[in-house]
């Protein structure tokens, strides 16, 4: 793993080639009758037409992984029937733990720990165990663990882990839902679907029309430099069990066109420069380099008119290659929120920087002899929650 991790996640200008299928998938399996392209790590093991990731019994931790990496940066969309059954209901720990959709950047024999880790995080005290680092897991749980935080023991969640120094237990958190309207682990075979709009990942469960959980994320953190990850499944039992069975699943390439995308960044930063307790990357101060007869900038996105380079003869300053993704409502649903540096198409109106500017849109202006740059965000405190970063280029005419 390289110490410096770059923060932004990856511009993809090329689309994957695709199976023969109407649903564009690159992996579609109707059923594991075959478990052909797969690494089955752990406790997974084909049974009959289902791979189980762990059979009902305790301390067990499984996980399989389509073999070849697979384009996740650019947004995909993936579904699977999964059915959790054979609950030991005698003890306190019943029908433990639960399992999770996993993208990660470790390799196709990565597996966590047991119990409350679910074969993607670090594992507790109890069954120590390293978790899969570079990885982002959409968890479905199954067990309330009250000292993780775990708001019910019938949840979804979207977790993630940065380089093996961030990989602490329990993962970090970045979004659960409430308690769902059914139960995971109510013997009976549900529908998951998982989507990737960049920056917004979302998950819906038996049909909902809306996500029962979203939020943003930074998948760089999962990704290689070409955005390409791993992708595939992990659970785990405890001191109770339960069968993790997944029995169909496809992935595959989005077709839903985005202005927003990921950069790869000419800047490495260390992860320790981006901003704690933020979805997105946000460097932790901007950055100015001079580059031939112009610069290079890193400009994030909660700094208000935060950087600027010197013009005293107020000469014209070309923007280009300009690359990111700022959110400058991060709370806004999926990317409503959320956009690259020529904004989201429409004047923003009164209450942001510049009124006849798209919201989150890159805008300068000159005074006092420089040239400074902003995201077109909300004035006054809120701009402080801006999230991402924008990277260009300048060139002085």
């Amino acid at each position: 793993m390289e110490t410096g991790r770059r923060c932004a996640a990856l511009l993809v200008f090329f689309l994957v080639a695709i199976a023969t299928d109407r649903a564009h998938a690159q992996i579609r399996f109707d059923d594991f009758t075959s478990s052909e392209g797969l690494s089955l790590v752990g406790d997974a093991k084909v049974s009959g037409k289902v791979l189980r990731l762990t059979p009902a019994r305790a301390q067990k931790s499984g996980a399989f992984w389509f073999r070849d990496k697979q384009l996740v940066g650019s947004g995909f969309e993936t579904t699977f029937q999964f059915q959790l059954t054979h609950q030991n209901w005698f003890s306190p720990w019943r029908g433990t733990d639960g399992f999770a959709f996993v993208l990660q950047n470790s390799g196709p024999d990565a597996l966590g720990g047991m119990g409350s880790a679910l074969g993607f995080g670090v594992g507790d005290s109890t069954w120590p165990h390293p978790g899969i680092p570079n990885a982002v897991a959409v968890f479905f749980d199954t067990y309330r663990n009250k000292e993780e935080g775990d708001p019910s023991s019938n949840y979804i969640g979207i977790r993630a882990y940065g380089g093996p120094a961030e990989t602490r237990w329990p993962p970090g958190r970045l979004a659960d839902s409430p308690t769902l309207s059914v139960s995971l682990k109510d013997g009976t075979v549900h529908t998951a679907r998982i989507l990737f709009r960049p920056p917004a990942l979302s998950a819906f469960l038996d049909g909902s029309p809306t996500p029962v959980v979203e939020t943003i994320v930074d998948l760089s953190i999962a990704t290689d430099r070409q955005g390409r990850a791993w992708v595939g499944f992990t659970a785990a039992t405890g001191g109770g069990w339960q069968n993790h069975d997944i029995l169909s699943w496809s992935f595959g390439r989005t077709d839903v066109s985005s202005s927003m995308y990921m950069v790869t960044s000419d800047v490495t930063f260390p992860r320790s420069a981006c901003l704690p307790n933020h979805n997105l990357c946000t460097p932790e101060s901007a950055f100015v380099e001079q580059s031939g007869a112009g610069y290079h900038v890193v400009l994030p996105g909660n700094l208000e008119w935060g950087v600027s380079i010197p013009n005293p003869s107020v000469r014209p300053v070309v923007v280009t290659n300009a690359k990111g993704i700022v959110c400058w409502d991060p709370k806004a649903p999926g990317s409503q929120g959320c956009s690259g540096p020529s904004g989201n198409g429409e004047a923003a109106g009164a209450g942001f920087l510049a009124t006849d500017s798209p919201a989150g849109a890159l805008i300068k202006k000159t005074q006092g002899g420089r040239t400074w740059f902003s995201v077109n965000g909300h004035n006054g405190g809120a701009f402080k929650g801006n999230e991402g970063f924008y990277e260009f280029d300048l060139e002085i005419k």
